[in-house]
């Protein structure tokens, strides 16, 4: 029909230009239609002077009235004019269309005009202006709309007013960046004005809705002339600075600095985090619109969140692993911060540093056991966890008196009841019932045999020690010895002197608990933080004995020590009563021989007057956290500890079901082993009962005090060794788990 209506025009009489109004649709069929019919095509942007500058249509007028004299301009189609005139406004639009309508020209001319069809509407009050001076598309819809650049922010999009209106001149529609300068405030077209760079950032990324406090103007600047690299794809720019996929790896170093990249990390987990895994992340992006809070909130988020909320343990974990790389710096003004509700702190704090660790003990020490300790700090769950002693008539007593110990190491306070204990054992010093370490390491096998001597290791870290040897796929003998009194190295180094195999001494514990270089002092310092770093030492000594013995460097790692040391003397502050004449050694704790006195806790020794209880002569300088030198059991009684590689693939079961118990006599269980096993032993509540062999796999446990029905769990040991655990479903005569006539008893 438009065709048809300029054919009409181009055979009539009219002297006037034609306006054929075509909407986005038809433009472009339009145009193509009348190059066929023979039509040359005059361009408004060609009278454009400059990249930015308006046409000067004055010009083109002048060009419409006076084309006769040229053949060529006979068929004339000017394309342009309508999306100008919109650019220009509804004023401007109108006058210049009237005066075209009333110019008069020798040949035919036809203006394809788009987005101004209520302008032409407005012509046709003159009756002169009919349907043979226009033609009208139905639906002569124009969609387009602008993006305006200010050219401060930088250079993209079409570069100024003529690029413009060539584009549309070609059939472009929709939303159109153009970097420009003129003002068009008046436009029939949507305008939207950009005037910094996150302005650009959201016009050219469909969809973006992060905030502008995500980041300052440098950074969505830099943002916004990378998207013009990569023609508006966000993800093109996360894919070229490695953002591309596995967001949530390499963390820290991702997240540490201030960098452009590191900014643009952010804004991809911002833009993707409905596609991340950890819940944590997601829940500290939902709550940080700055860059600068990021890693701080990764840091702090999970203070707010009480332990009991549904999130919690997912988002302990998840943290955790996000900030297992930051420094001690970052995690010290988390735990700071992490201060404020003191009931909640215990439960936001990690193993992953020192400092946590530290602030761990504060807190436990000040708070006491909390059953997420096993979770929260494993090894100082490990070190608290009864060790059960199996060297002879003196069993039962240290494993009642170092589990009392270690609670009272740990919480800082000295019970009298202990004091009493320690008091008596000063007296009866029953740790001479007790093989010397000479003895024992006489006793053993030497061949492939490491000797590694760790100063000042007691007893008391036998459970943790279990715990990591099983841990590494070790198997452990354990064998308790005494020291030589008084417990000073001097006379307990003579199983290292005279040792002729491979050897090696570690003065790091010593050192945490006797020396200002260990960097812990009571004075400044009361609590017992300095745990941390003794659990830290012997965990890297059994690493360093199942790296060797794994590298078949040796046999055997036999794991010594010269003596133990004692928290609790420390914590006494008792001084005895004699100004002595000799120096008081060791903070107290021995001194040489003198005569007479009267001490009834104090042994004569080697020429030496020792202590047993907690008391300590004065004149002698007072301890940095730990003490050595008397004869308190913590002091006396030392390990000797064999590793070896483990023979794997031992299990243990109970051939019972059910075990009936009797509230006279207990009840007894049948365990089967797959392999043939010595030394088999089961221990519940502490208490060790002796397996008898069977045959090769079968093994038979008396346990006299179980008399009620309930589930027992227990552990099966092979010596020292852990292999397996069990639970003894223990029921009444009558068949019952729950028997209520023998729960009477």
């Amino acid at each position: 029909m438009s065709i048809e209506a300029v054919d009409r025009y181009l055979f009539s009489s009219i002297k006037a230009p034609f306006f054929l109004v075509v909407g986005d649709e038809q433009y472009k069929d339009v145009l193509a239609k009348l190059k066929e019919s023979g039509f040359n095509f005059i361009r408004v942007s060609d009278y454009c002077g400059s990249d930015d500058r308006l046409p000067d249509i004055d010009r083109l007028i002048e060009r419409l009235r006076t084309t006769d004299v040229n053949a060529n301009d006979n068929k004339l189609v000017v394309i342009g004019l309508g999306e100008y005139l919109a650019l220009r406004g509804d004023n401007i639009a109108k006058s210049i269309l009237s005066q075209l309508k009333d110019l008069n020209i020798g040949s035919k001319k036809v203006i394809l005009l788009r987005g101004v069809a209520t302008q032409i509407r407005h012509l046709q009050t003159d009756p002169r202006f009919d349907n043979r001076r226009f033609f009208v598309f139905d639906k002569a819809n124009c969609d387009l709309s602008l993006t305006l650049v200010d050219s401060a922010i930088g250079q993209w999009g079409l570069p100024g007013v003529k690029a413009l209106l060539m584009s549309l001149e070609d059939g472009l529609y929709g939303n159109v960046v153009v970097n420009t300068e003129i003002n068009l405030d008046k436009a029939l077209f949507t305008v939207h004005i950009i005037n910094d760079a996150y302005d650009g950032v959201k016009s050219f990324v469909s969809g973006f809705n992060l905030p502008r406090s995500c980041g300052s103007n440098e950074q969505w600047a830099k943002l916004l002339e990378e998207l013009t690299q990569y023609n508006g794809s966000l993800d093109a720019v996360f894919e070229k600075n490695g953002f591309g996929s596995n967001l949530e790896a390499d963390f820290y170093s991702r997240v540490a600095g201030i960098e452009y990249w590191n900014w643009l990390y952010f804004i991809a987990l911002k833009s993707k985090s409905n596609t991340l895994s950890n819940n944590y992340l997601r829940f500290v992006l939902d709550n940080t619109d700055c860059f600068e809070d990021f890693k701080t909130n990764v840091l702090n988020a999970i203070i707010e969140v009480p332990h009991t909320d549904k999130r919690f343990c997912t988002f302990y974990a998840e943290r955790k692993k996000l900030v297992e790389k930051f420094p001690e710096s970052d995690i010290a003004d988390f735990v700071v911060n992490n201060r404020k509700n003191v009931a909640e702190s215990i439960y936001k704090l990690t193993d992953g540093t020192k400092i946590e660790r530290e602030e761990i003990i504060a807190w436990v020490s000040k708070n006491g056991v909390i059953p997420q300790i096993a979770n929260i700090y494993p090894a100082l769950s490990a070190y608290l966890k009864t060790y059960v002693f199996n060297c002879g008539d003196v069993s039962d007593l240290l494993t009642e008196y170092f589990d009392e110990y270690k609670k009272q190491k740990v919480s800082n306070k000295l019970e009298a009841e202990f004091i009493e204990k320690v008091e008596n054992l000063a007296k009866t010093r029953v740790f001479n019932r007790l093989s010397t370490r000479n003895e024992i390491i006489d006793g053993l096998n030497k061949d492939g045999t490491y000797l590694y001597w760790l100063d000042s290791l007691g007893v008391e870290y036998l459970a943790f020690i279990e715990a990591l040897a099983r841990k590494r796929g070790l198997s452990i003998s354990i064998y308790i010895a005494r020291a030589n009194l008084p417990t000073i190295t001097s006379i307990n180094r003579d199983f290292f002197d005279n040792w002729e195999g491979e050897k090696e001494k570690n003065d790091q514990l010593d050192e945490t608990k006797h020396s200002d270089a260990g960097g812990y002092n009571f004075e400044n310092n009361d609590l017992p933080i300095y745990l941390a770093k003794e659990l830290d030492i012997i965990s890297s000594v059994i690493d360093k004995a199942a790296t060797e013995l794994v590298l078949r460097h040796c046999k055997r790692f036999l794991l010594v020590s010269d003596h133990g040391a004692s928290r609790l003397a420390v914590l006494r502050r008792k001084e005895e009563k004699y100004e002595t004449d000799t120096k008081g050694e060791h903070s107290g704790r021995c001194c040489k021989l003198f005569e007479p006195y009267d001490l009834p806790f104090a042994a004569k020794e080697n020429g030496y007057l020792v202590l047993a209880d907690y008391g300590r002569f004065k004149g002698s300088r007072a301890a940095s956290v730990e003490v050595h030198g008397g004869a308190s059991l913590e002091e006396v009684v030392v390990p000797v500890i064999e590793l070896m590689l483990k023979r794997s693939n031992i299990t243990v079961e109970m051939v019972e079901e059910f075990v009936t118990v009797d509230f006279r006599t207990g009840t007894e269980i049948t365990l089967f082993i797959n392999s043939p096993v010595k030394d088999v032993a089961v221990v519940i509540n502490n208490k060790r009962y002796s397996a008898l062999a069977l045959d090769n796999n079968h093994y038979k446990v008396v346990l006299p005090d179980t008399k009620r029905a309930g589930n027992y769990p227990a552990d099966v040991y092979m010596g020292d060794d852990l292999i397996g655990n069990i639970v003894i479903k223990a029921q009444g005569k009558s068949g019952k788990v729950n028997d209520d006539f023998d729960d009477l008893f």
